[in-house]
């Protein structure tokens, strides 16, 4: 889970740093690598998205969705390469 900057307000913290590890998931170049970064997108993902059940986060929510199933694409093929290799 992300180290909060205590200079930075809870809510925005969380509200950015899911993207943080979508990013290092999406980006990220060792395959060795991949699952563990792909575990913690989701994580931070659905953190985020239970914090935000209780109250409108506007496109966020889209966000969110578009990210999760970008990730689940992104296993389904480290999946393959795994078993091709």
């Amino acid at each position: 889970m992300p180290r909060l900057n205590p200079g930075i307000s809870h809510v925005t913290s969380f509200a950015s740093s899911w993207k943080q590890f979508y990013e290092r998931a999406i980006l990220e170049l060792d395959s060795n690598q991949v699952p563990r970064r792909i575990a913690d997108a989701r994580h931070a993902i659905f953190d985020r998205a239970e914090e935000i059940l209780t109250k409108p986060s506007g496109g966020e929510n889209h966000e969110l969705h578009h990210a999760l199933r970008s990730l689940r694409l992104l296993e389904e093929v480290a999946v393959r390469e795994r078993t091709a290799a």
